[in-house]
């Protein structure tokens, strides 16, 4: 089932009118967690940001990074170039500016400051395919990982090590945002190991980052 949200009058994008409240509840739970999803858009608001991304120009993912033990195994399609009037940013701006208020309705917050979303990549899985092995996200990225599930069918995974031992799903129907821990949230350091598989339609994702390298 999808989930729908219910639009904010006047708001730069619409938000669920209740999602500070339920994003100040996630991010209470998200150290012990490590990666939790809930509802963010309904197929209204998700209509333009896949007509965004539908029109966006993609490069196929390197097939496989590292070696030995540590090879990760990917088969997606993304776009790391996002015009700054897209839609995507205007989400990215309103997802801010939530997080800020959750983490005011919180003491202690998990974070010192919010996180600010300044490496945006559309990512684009196809029927049958792959999906991404065990692996951690890069240490660059700190504090909070926000992704949107625009469109389609895939299971996501927290695990414990690349083996992918005791995985745990955690679903990401459409129009769902997954938030997952990154080093500097509740004062931990480790990146939880996490993969995607099971594709069975077209999934198209945003996921937002803040990158420390990038400023």
């Amino acid at each position: 089932m999808e989930w729908e949200s219910t639009a904010m009058e006047g708001a730069p994008w619409p938000l669920a009118a209740d999602l500070e409240t339920e994003l100040a509840a996630a991010l209470g739970r998200l150290a012990i967690e490590n990666a939790l999803a809930l509802p963010l858009l309904g197929p209204a608001e998700r209509g333009p940001l896949v007509e965004a991304a539908e029109r966006l120009s993609y490069r196929a993912a390197r097939p496989m990074l590292g070696e030995g033990e540590r090879t990760v195994r990917q088969d997606f399609e993304l776009c790391m170039t996002v015009e700054s009037g897209s839609p995507f940013h205007a989400l990215a701006a309103a997802l801010e500016r939530a997080v800020a208020g959750a983490l005011a309705r919180l003491n202690p917050p998990p974070l010192a400051a919010p996180p600010r979303f300044n490496d945006l990549i559309v990512q684009r899985y196809r029927p049958g395919s792959l999906g991404i092995t065990p692996h951690r996200d890069h240490i660059r990225y700190r504090d909070l990982v926000a992704i949107v599930t625009l469109a389609g069918r895939a299971r996501f995974f927290l695990c414990a090590d690349r083996s992918g031992c005791n995985a745990r799903e955690v679903p990401i129907p459409p129009g769902s945002l997954l938030l997952m821990r990154a080093p500097g949230f509740g004062g931990l350091r480790d990146r939880p190991f996490h993969m995607l598989s099971d594709v069975t339609e077209t999934r198209i994702s945003l996921g937002l980052r803040h990158d420390v390298e990038a400023g």
